[in-house]
Order: structure tokens, then sequence, then C-alpha cells
């Protein structure tokens, strides 16, 4: 008898050890929007306030890595993570692209130095990827903002930091920020500002490094508007960002244009729904924070619109709302939904 237990029991042990840690073996076929998101190996993705890269036929997400078990307040920032998907829904996890220096306290991405909403761009003439991030120094806390650059001959990396800079004209920089690539290739550089919180526009050089005209105001963007994410889409331009308050979600705010300079009309507030996780509706963000976004390739009209839902006491477990873009005219709209995918479009 002694001995049957003891066989059941290496048996049972045997078959968990084996199973511990499997990789996922099953394919979703929907999006879970504020559900737990796992990657292909059963693990949270952790790729936080990023954006997506089409590039051959795939997608890439790159994002914040956050070192797990930290908070924010205590250096959860690792690098910038990338996860790879051919279908916007299953994603695969291509490990940290971009890491902080834990061996250099002097590089400017040094280990304790906060690095957030990385957005990577491909350059058509030089084929370099690059990628942009807010980058506060090591030791000085949230007061200047410099726009990090890192770049990469893949979207995989590994990335090679390269330098920083000040943007807005302002000795304390800018801080949230989008990246948009209009359709002739120019790249620009939309922000607010510290410390006065206006929301400014400069275009980038030809090799997308630096800004390469002065910053303009846009004096139609509300002061202290943050997370901008930006859509083109048949002439009219699309903005969307928050209020600033911390990790915590905020109303959004809704601006169209027929021009990157101006004038931006101001739009009411675009979402509807209640997310029933977060308990919160349009008033609230469903509970997040606008990220970015993008077009879903050979499909008309299809786009998809990120946020991120904040776990400042533990970054690594943040989550992910994607939801698609509706639109009537001119205007978009974004519904909450418990589980949708491409068939929506």
């Amino acid at each position: 008898m002694k001995s049957i237990f003891i066989t059941v029991t290496i048996l049972l042990f045997t078959t968990f050890t084996a199973s511990f840690g499997q990789k996922k073996e099953t394919k979703e076929t929907d999006i879970f929007p504020g559900k737990e998101w796992l990657d292909n190996n059963g693990k949270h993705i952790n790729a936080h306030s990023g954006g997506i890269l089409f590039f051959n036929g795939v997608y890439y997400w790159h994002g914040e890595y956050k070192i797990e078990g930290r908070a924010e307040k205590d250096t959860a920032d690792g690098g910038i993570s990338c996860y790879t998907s051919t279908d916007l829904i299953n994603w695969n996890d291509a490990g940290v692209v971009l890491s902080v220096d834990y061996d250099n306290p002097k590089s400017d991405i040094a280990y304790g130095c906060i690095l957030e909403r990385p957005k990577v761009v491909f350059n058509e003439k030089t084929r370099k990827f690059i990628a942009y991030f807010k980058l506060f120094p090591r030791g000085e806390g949230y007061t200047t903002a410099y726009v990090g650059v890192a770049t990469a001959n893949s979207p995989l990396g590994p990335f090679t930091y390269s330098h920083k800079f000040l943007a807005c004209g302002s000795v304390n920089g800018s801080g949230d920020f989008a990246m948009f690539k209009d359709e002739d290739g120019s790249l620009y550089h939309l922000t607010v500002q510290k410390p006065h919180r206006d929301f400014y526009i400069a275009k980038m050089s030809s090799d997308y490094l630096l800004p390469v005209t002065d910053y303009k105001v846009l004096k139609d963007i509300q002061v202290s508007t943050e997370a901008p994410v930006i859509i083109k889409r048949n002439g009219t331009y699309h903005l969307i960002g928050s209020a600033s308050a911390g990790w915590a979600p905020t109303v959004p705010r809704y601006y169209t244009s027929k021009s990157l300079q101006g004038p931006w009309t101001v739009q009411a507030n675009p979402l509807q729904g209640t997310n029933p996780i977060e308990g919160m509706g349009a008033e609230k963000t469903f509970g997040g924070q606008s990220t970015f976004i993008f077009p879903v390739q050979g499909l008309k009209d299809a786009y998809i619109i990120m946020f991120d839902i904040w776990k400042p006491d533990q970054a690594s477990e943040g989550g992910y709302i994607w939801l698609p873009l509706i639109f009537n005219h001119d205007k978009l709209s974004i519904k909450w939904m418990d589980k949708w995918n491409m068939g929506f479009f």
C-alpha cells in the first residue's frame, strides 16, 4: 500500500512539474477588453503604454517592460519589450529589445531612470527602426522630461540608445507625446510642454532623429492634455487624449482638424458604455488612458484604439483595453464591448 502511495505521488508531481510553465497550446479567437491578456507562454503581456508597428506581414507591439513585483514609485521601468502577432489576438513574447543599463550608473538610461510611453517608427529612407520614449534620468525625479531615442535594424531589436533631446523650447522639456507619420512620410512630434502644460507640435528631420522645426503651440488643444493618440482618415485628423491626473483615469478629450497645425475643433466625448470589470464608464475612459491608434491591415476603415489600465502599486500587472473605432462621417465613436474580433469590421 505504501509503495502504491509513493508511486501515485511521484506521478502527480511529475505531471504537475511537466505542465507548470507550459506554453499555451490553444489560440484565442477574440479580444476581451479589460481582462487579463496572456502571451504564448501563458504569461500576462508586459508591454504597457506602447504602440503597434506593422512590418512585412507581422504586427509588433512595443511597450514599457515593467519589472515584476515593483511599484511605479520603486523603480519599475526595465526598458522596452516586444511581442509579435499575425492576427492581433495571439501574441508571442520576443523579449526586451531595449534594456535599461544595469551596469553604468552614468548612462542616460541607467537603471533607476524613468522610461515611459515608447513608440517605434520605421524610416523608409534610412531603413532604421526608431524608438522614442519619455526619459527622466536617474535620480532627477519628474522635473525634466527628455525625449529618448534608440535605433535598430529590425523591429525585434536589439535597439541601441542614441541620444536624448528637450522639446518645446523648455528647459523642463515635454511630457506625454504622439509620433505621427503623415501620408508623405513626414514625422511629427505632438506633445504637452513642461511646466506650463500647453500642447505643441514640431516636424522631425528626414532621418527622424531630431526636431527640424521650431515647436508651435496648438492653442485649440486644452491645457494639460496628456496621452495623445492620432490618426488621419479621409483628410481629417482625429486626436484623442486625457486630462492630467497621475495614474487615475479621467474624461477623454477629442479633437478634429483638417490640418495638423490647426485649427482643432473640440468634439463630444466619443466613448459609450461601461467597463463592468473596473466599474467605470465613458466619463472615466472605461478605467483606462489612451495609448495608441492604428489601422488593421487589409481592411477598409478598420482602426483599433488602445488604452492602458494602470496598476501603479503592481506596475507589471497593468491591463489593456482594445476597442474598434466606429465612424459616422467625419467623427468617431468608441463603444464598450465585452469581447470582439476582426469580424467586427
